[in-house]
């Protein structure tokens, strides 16, 4: 009967402190990545603090006073925090160090505090938002013209790496958001274009000069102009070159297969070519004869006409 008792009066206590006092709304707490943090407790000298229970996403710490005005004791209750948490011992503010990207998300502390009738509990939440801080934005240059001495430039600012909530800015036009289009005339050559880039812990900015921007135009009119004319150049000399280079090869192919036709023929012949004497009778007429033999050169044999012709016959010597 006596434990029964004590279970309904466990019961009505802790229905009394979570009914003692809540406030449950969200308070937004930006960090930045690799630096500190501090969650606010605002919690008065003149309150006898039991203990604070840290929770996130999974348990954090476990925070009760020290004894004697020393320091809080802090329990932590999960790997993730080792090494990375500090209590003020005034306000029992919580300090989270060396931020990670992953840290952000909803914090939860469990604040239980002795009153003189009874112990209440108040729970306050926090919204972390880890944040990396911005490098210097890069303004980039795009769809260049110039038309009636106006530069008609697109600007583009952007950060190396693009983080979430980033906003942009432009000075001194006062225009919202990346890329800033930009007329530019002669009359206001000293301007300068400045991009600033915003994230909530942090912002960087990036300028350029309008007369910057219409000197690159017209290096690059005049680059495209140059290479042009040299384009132009080249295909001329090539134009005169190259048909007289094609002649002159012809031509020396001509000539080269002639003397080579004109140099084979005697060498051939030359090769067939036999030497002997024919006997004419006397009174055979003296008309110019041509005779044309041909005769093999491996079945002919040396032979010496003179030494065996008959008397009374005249000798020529024709060449086959």
């Amino acid at each position: 009967m006596a434990l029964h008792h004590l279970w309904i009066l466990l019961l009505c206590l802790q229905t009394c402190l979570e009914a003692a006092g809540s406030d449950t709304d969200i308070f937004m707490v930006n960090g930045i990545l690799g630096e500190s943090v501090t969650f606010p407790l605002n919690i008065q000298q003149s309150q006898k603090v039991i203990s604070i229970s840290w929770n996130s996403k999974t348990s954090v710490a476990f925070v009760t006073p020290g004894n004697s005005g020393t320091a809080p004791t802090i329990s932590i209750t999960h790997q993730n925090y080792h090494k990375r948490i500090n209590v003020s011992g005034q306000n029992y503010n919580l300090e989270l160090r060396n931020l990670r990207l992953e840290d952000s998300g909803i914090y939860k502390a469990d604040i239980n505090v002795k009153t003189s009738e009874m112990i209440t509990t108040t729970t306050r939440c926090y919204n972390l938002q880890v944040y990396r801080r911005l490098g210097k934005p890069k303004i980039t240059q795009s769809l260049m013209t110039s038309v009636n001495s106006t530069c008609n430039v697109t600007l583009t600012c952007s950060v190396e790496k693009e983080e979430k909530n980033v906003t942009y800015s432009w000075s001194p036009l006062g225009e919202e958001g990346n890329v800033l289009r930009v007329f530019q005339t002669p009359d206001n050559q000293e301007l300068i274009y400045t991009c600033t880039a915003w994230n909530p812990v942090s912002n960087n900015s990036d300028s350029i000069s309008a007369q910057q921007l219409c000197a690159d135009i017209a290096m690059g009119l005049h680059t495209h102009r140059t290479g042009l004319l040299s384009g132009l150049a080249v295909l001329s000399l090539l134009l005169i070159i190259l048909p007289s280079v094609i002649l002159f090869l012809l031509h020396k192919r001509g000539q080269g297969s002639y003397l080579k036709t004109f140099s084979k023929n005697p060498d051939a012949a030359s090769k067939k070519t036999i030497y002997t004497y024919v006997t004419v009778p006397r009174d055979t007429q003296t008309a110019e004869l041509r005779i044309y033999d041909e005769i093999p050169q491996s079945k002919m044999g040396k032979t010496n006409t003179q030494d065996s012709k008959p008397p009374g016959t005249s000798s020529y010597e024709i060449v086959i």
